[in-house]
């Protein structure tokens, strides 16, 4: 049979709507690519899928964790509930002139790709719609989350807290990122870790500031940050196992206002990310111990702070291999495979801490349509044929985990 024919099964009827809605999910894209908002401020966005989401019919809830929102679908059976993760925010970054469209926001902009997760779930809900009004029922029920905040990392963990999975009867959860540093037409779904972990770290210096003609008589804390720059990049290459990964990168440093003037106070922030958690908590001990003993030895004072953090998004074996499956079904066996995990993080893994489920990386990148930049770069671009074929991914593996994957309940 082909592809492109509407088969008895609900994942095949439910594929071939998809098919049909490429041109809608691209349009859907494009409108939600005009209004990036950061964390928590996603209020025209959350208008705009609101207003969508009720013209098919649907009753969606609003105000989740402030701006989120989440809708039951129809045509459900009486088996387990699936729920679909889209992410809401954009991004403080200015986007490329040449684009069209282009964001409406001044220093704004969806430079990773939450326009196109939204426009998949939009999709999706679309399709699962349609279906249940040809009749067709699904063997369980599926919800979607239109989530805020996930470049923070605080709203997956603000709607957990609320309730909100207990509340919405949610058994397993599915997500995807779109990938520039993979190509299009390839996956990656690991059965077990697929994106490293993420902590911030924030180290200020102080001492008596002075002319810098006269150091001895003042404390030099940009030197004393300078060996502590380096001082940091050690305790990844010679303090980790070589053959288990970790990161660590210094992206801010602030002091002084003047050449001749030694200042009073200077900062330094950065990441460090690591997939294994004893790795991640080694550095979380090491760098502040490191920072204290060379702010000791340079005279200076020490104050060094962390994020909230989020821990390595680990998927589940049983969903991961439904939705490996599921992602060969639509690209081909030869483009899905297991690995390997990345370095970057997403708070989607707070969802799998509380729910069986798996996170996929699909790709994106393709030299034809100019979707070569990677994420947080002012030129990034989704090529338009990638939305259907995740959406295709997600509806598919949604119905299959309700007919193979037990309640977690």
């Amino acid at each position: 049979m082909s592809r492109d024919t509407p088969a008895a099964g609900p994942a095949d009827h439910l594929a071939h709507i998809v098919r049909s809605l490429s041109s809608v999910l691209i349009e859907r894209q494009q409108v939600l690519h005009r209004f990036p908002e950061l964390a928590f401020e996603e209020r025209r966005t959350s208008t705009y899928l609101v207003e969508v989401l009720r013209s098919l019919g649907l009753e969606p809830r609003t105000g989740l964790g402030g701006t989120g929102v989440a809708v039951e679908l129809p045509g459900a059976g009486s088996g387990p509930t699936v729920m679909l993760r889209a992410d809401m925010d954009g991004l403080p970054v200015t986007e490329d002139p040449a684009h069209e469209p282009r964001s409406e926001i001044e220093g704004r902009m969806h430079a990773c790709g939450h326009d196109g997760h939204m426009a998949i779930a939009l999709g999706a809900a679309e399709a699962v719609a349609r279906s249940a009004e040809a009749g067709v029922r699904l063997p369980g029920r599926i919800v979607v989350l239109f989530q805020p905040a996930e470049e923070t990392g605080a709203g997956a963990a603000r709607l957990i807290e609320s309730g909100l999975l207990d509340e919405l009867g949610v058994d397993c959860v599915l997500g995807l990122h779109l990938w520039s540093y993979l190509p299009r037409g390839e996956a990656i779904v690991p059965d077990g870790t697929v994106m490293a972990s993420a902590d911030e770290f924030r180290v200020t210096f102080r001492g008596r500031g002075g002319h810098g003609a006269l150091p001895h008589e003042a404390d030099d804390v940009v030197l004393a940050l300078s060996h502590l720059v380096v001082a940091l990049q050690a305790l990844v290459a010679r303090e980790v196992d070589p053959v288990r990964p970790a990161v660590l990168s210094v992206g801010r440093i602030e002091a002084g206002s003047a050449p001749n003037v030694l200042p009073p106070a200077g900062t330094i922030e950065g990441t460090f990310r690591a997939p294994d958690t004893g790795i991640r908590g080694k550095l979380l001990h090491r760098v502040g111990e490191l920072a204290r003993s060379i702010a000791a030895s340079h005279a200076v004072e020490a104050e060094v702070t962390f994020g909230s953090g989020i821990p390595p998004t680990v998927n589940h074996p049983g969903p991961a291999r439904i939705l490996r499956r599921e992602a060969a079904e639509v690209l081909g066996a030869a483009g899905v495979h297991d690995g390997p995990p990345t370095m970057a993080a997403e708070d989607f893994r707070l969802f799998l801490r509380e729910r069986p489920g798996a996170f996929m990386l699909l790709g994106m990148r393709d030299e034809l349509s100019g979707a070569v930049h990677p994420h947080h770069h002012p030129g990034f671009l989704i090529p338009s044929g990638v939305l259907a074929e995740g959406c295709e991914i997600l509806v598919r593996a949604a119905v299959a985990l309700m007919e193979e994957q037990p309640p977690a309940r």
